[in-house]
């Protein structure tokens, strides 16, 4: 017993000696991480959305809509920063989603099956129908088969179009369809409660809380049976879209899911969001100080957007803004650092804002001799506008020491900041400004360029 014990010990041996040395033979084949896997390498979730009251908008500063909500609290269950960009043409953003510039379509998106040969959907987070829009008057169209020889407008690019198109191929209505550039549906539905169109097709939900503010339309006509909506992710992203539907099937449990489609889609305050100048899609404004932020932005070569960004996180644009510290108003200067600078007025917002944006300047340029990219110096400049410049300098020096990056701030400098607070970094030999908390600092500039990406998604600089 023990010799064949032996011997087949031997003969396993011998097989794995060969069964290795063909396999180190063999070209090593490492496959391409999945979609999940990049996100997770990258530590961002990059998503299309669209603009308007419902899906994504920014109002007084903060974003606000029923995907927003959604796709941030996805995010942060994944652990990763949230990157939205506006698309208003969805064949587009389904294109780039499959070339890998977006991980997620996030939008009211209409289950369709020309779309699933493209896309992988979600599990619906809700359903709605198509229905015809028109203005009110004596001649309502009652009837699909009414609607034979009539002009629709739809947003380019739209499920309604496709739908529309095959409702007019199947029925023989002759319908003119006409596709407008660079519009949302609210702009459409504006044209219809204006009378400057006739006619055009949307979902209903959104027909329906269009219909508080546009007392005009009307909405009656019902085109379609209920269809899901749902978000997309590309065909091969079966891990990332595992992990949206086990996300999802939580917050539904949990009701989460059903608060927020009642806020966004059946709530009343929507009606007083589009009478507010704080909306963003009908009129551009940030806050009531934007003349001043403009101003004071220009003369630091700053984008006024990103300045806005700042003063948001700083005193969410309370000029009354007080900090333990002694901070005050928009831009919670210091009242020593004003000083310094040479200022002695810095408390009325015109003063507050004007000491603030110098001192972004003066820290600006003490990052010139770096050669920063200009983003990547942004950061920095943001970093030291919170922590103090010698905290930013120990962290480059520190990065520059462990093999970090001392140019890039993400997952380089910023990892340094972010533990600052802890003995081990703080008293390390290059260390000259001792003890930070760290992750505020960390919060504040990651805050302010996710604010700045969403301001550029909804104001044209």
């Amino acid at each position: 017993m023990y010799i064949i014990r032996v011997v087949t010990y031997t003969l396993s041996l011998l097989f794995c000696f060969v069964s290795c040395k063909t396999k180190q033979e063999e070209p090593l084949i490492i496959p391409e991480p999945g979609r999940l896997e990049q996100i997770d390498q990258r530590g961002v979730l990059n998503v299309c959305s669209y603009y308007n009251t419902t899906d994504y908008y920014v109002y007084k500063g903060i974003p606000k809509g029923f995907h927003y909500e959604l796709v941030k609290d996805f995010a942060d269950y994944l652990g990763v920063k949230l990157n939205i960009e506006v698309n208003t043409n969805i064949d587009e953003s389904i294109q780039k989603l499959n070339e890998g510039k977006y991980d997620l379509i996030a939008m009211s998106l209409s289950v369709s099956n020309s779309r699933k040969e493209d896309v992988q959907f979600s599990q619906p987070l809700f359903t709605t129908r198509q229905v015809l829009v028109q203005h009110k008057s004596d001649t309502l169209i009652p009837s699909i088969q009414n609607l034979k020889g009539k002009e629709i407008f739809l947003q380019e690019g739209t499920f309604s179009t496709k739908f529309l198109q095959l409702l007019n191929d199947s029925l023989q209505l002759d319908l003119k369809i006409t596709e407008l550039e660079d519009v949302t549906f609210e702009d459409i539905l504006l044209k219809i409660e204006n009378g400057e169109i006739p006619y055009t097709v949307i979902d209903q939900n959104i027909a329906q809380i269009a219909a508080q503010y546009m007392k005009h339309i009307d909405y009656s006509l019902q085109l379609s049976p209920e269809n899901p909506v749902a978000w997309a992710v590309t065909k091969k992203a079966t891990l990332l879209d595992e992990e949206i539907n086990n996300w999802l099937g939580a917050i539904k449990k949990s009701g989460k899911l059903n608060v927020l489609y009642n806020r966004y889609y059946k709530n009343s305050y929507i009606t007083s969001l589009h009478n507010s100048k704080y909306y963003k899609l009908k009129n551009g404004v940030i806050s009531s100080f934007d003349p001043i932020i403009k101003k004071e932005a220009r003369a630091i070569g700053w984008d006024w957007r990103l300045l806005a960004a700042v003063i948001y996180q700083e005193s969410g644009f309370d000029p009354e803004a007080t900090s333990h510290l002694g901070a005050v108003g928009l831009m919670q200067v210091m009242p020593e650092t004003s000083l310094q600078l040479g200022f002695e007025e810095y408390e009325e917002p015109k003063d507050n804002i004007h000491v603030g944006a110098y001192y972004l300047k003066y820290l600006e340029n003490k990052f010139n001799k770096f050669d920063l990219d200009t983003l990547e110096q942004i950061k920095f400049t943001l970093a030291a506008y919170n922590a103090g410049l010698g905290h930013v300098l120990d962290a480059i020096r520190l990065a520059e020491l462990y093999g970090k990056n001392p140019k890039v701030w993400d997952n380089n400098v910023d990892y340094f900041i972010l533990h600052k607070s802890q003995p081990e970094i703080y008293r390390d030999s290059v260390v000259r400004f001792g003890y930070c908390d760290g992750k505020q600092t960390f919060n504040f500039v990651n805050n302010i360029m996710e604010n700045y990406t969403h301001y550029k998604n909804t104001i044209k600089k």
